[in-house]
């Protein structure tokens, strides 16, 4: 009986011995696994970036594998560490593959970030029964983000302007400035200097523009004051040219954009500026009709009170004598005045002219007309520019002493 148990015994002895010895060669002929590390930029903004980080590991052994202590650490060009981070590992059974997923985020704190050196480092092995064999791992990978801070876009610029006062010298305007953010970063408007220009390059005006903050992807107003020569308004079309520096904010880093917009802005509409509801230019028509052998004889007096602080001048001037009946006119005389009116600034100015017309033509439509229509129109500016508003006054007069 002790025969046969010293026998078994020594079976099972020679067999952990040979599986031992196979097992042993076999971990000894550990083949190493296929490491791939991909590390990609998956958000940046002004006070952050986050580094998708994946390390695939696949195990082409017929036995399972351990990794363990990864340790990743990601540097800029130079050499400043923005992060020292712990990766837990895990098994890998035989002939799979598995991934290690860690979202890293990181700040530049001022170092330039075109360029991102990540050094993995950790540990791949094998244990079975009593024996364990590792392998140290040691990877590095270089990210580039150079093309993200390339690709960043300038701000969209809309310009609105508004006529704020008409001075001795120029238009003084403001302007609602609506700016887009097409980054996901921060952007700030600093030192930027405008002109005003026609479409034929001449500088007629500009802006100051205050300092600002652009929220990535928002839109932002901002407010801005200037001016405008009164030739402006013989444009075709007005551009602003906007020099300055755009400093985008990239997860601590501040990276300097050149700003050189063109915007189109709208030519300030001169009605609004001679005509105005709460200063009015104001035109008045006296009339002193009298029947005289000649005719009925009609002196006209245009008055014109020059509120503002630049000299005006009415063009074309008309003043027409028409009788109204049933709804109807009929001119019966016309004085025109061929040379512009100039009405300096601040003054009041008397213009005089008569229409006279014949008796025979005045008796043949007087009796059956309603009224005696006084007209004047004009066309308005502003000395020495082209453009004009059509201005025109109506007055009525009763003539029923003709009957």
């Amino acid at each position: 009986m002790r025969r046969k148990i010293a026998i078994i015994l020594i079976v099972i002895t020679l067999f952990y011995i040979v599986a031992g010895a196979l097992l042993f060669l076999n971990i000894q002929l550990l083949e190493s696994p296929d490491i791939l590390v991909e590390i990609e930029v998956s958000e940046i903004n002004s006070e952050k970036a986050v580094l998708h980080t994946v390390i695939y590991i696949e195990n082409p052994n017929s036995f399972d594998l351990i990794a363990k202590n990864f340790n990743l650490v990601i540097t800029t060009q130079d050499d400043y560490e923005v992060a020292n981070i712990f990766i837990e590992g895990g098994r890998i059974s035989s002939n799979e593959n598995k991934s290690f997923v860690e979202d890293v985020s990181i700040a530049f704190n001022g170092y330039s970030p075109e360029r991102l050196i990540s050094r993995v480092s950790g540990e791949v092995g094998a244990n079975i029964l009593f024996i364990e064999k590792t392998i140290p791992l040691k990877i590095g990978v270089v990210t580039s983000i150079k093309n993200i801070l390339d690709e960043l876009s300038v701000p969209t610029i809309n310009i609105v302007t508004n006529i704020q006062e008409i001075t001795t010298d120029n238009i003084i305007i403001s302007a609602e400035i609506t700016a887009y953010n097409p980054n996901s970063v921060d952007i700030y408007l600093k030192d930027i200097l405008t002109e005003i220009k026609t479409d034929a390059g001449e500088k007629v005006g500009g802006l100051d523009v205050s300092n600002a903050v652009l929220k990535g992807k928002e839109y932002t107003e901002i407010d801005a004051s200037g001016w405008l020569l009164f030739k402006a308004l013989n444009a075709n079309k007005l551009i602003i040219n906007m020099n300055g520096i755009a400093g985008a904010n990239i997860a601590g880093f501040e990276k300097n954009l050149p700003v050189n917009i063109n915007a189109a802005v709208n030519i300030p509409d001169l009605e609004d500026i001679l005509l105005p509801k709460e200063n009015p230019t104001v035109l008045s028509i006296k009339v002193d009709g009298k029947i005289t052998l000649g005719g009925y004889l009609n002196n006209v007096t245009l008055v014109i009170n020059n509120t503002f602080k630049v000299d005006l001048a009415l063009r074309k001037t008309s003043v027409k004598l028409l009788i109204e009946s049933q709804g109807e006119n009929k001119l019966l005389g016309e004085a025109v005045i061929e040379e512009e009116i100039i009405v300096e600034a601040g003054k009041t100015k008397f213009v005089n002219c008569q229409i006279n017309i014949p008796l025979p033509k005045i008796l043949s439509a007087v009796f059956s007309a309603d009224w005696l229509l006084i007209s004047v129109s004009a066309d308005l500016t502003i000395r020495g520019i082209n453009p004009a508003v059509y201005l025109e006054i109506n007055g009525y007069q009763d003539i029923h002493f003709f009957k």
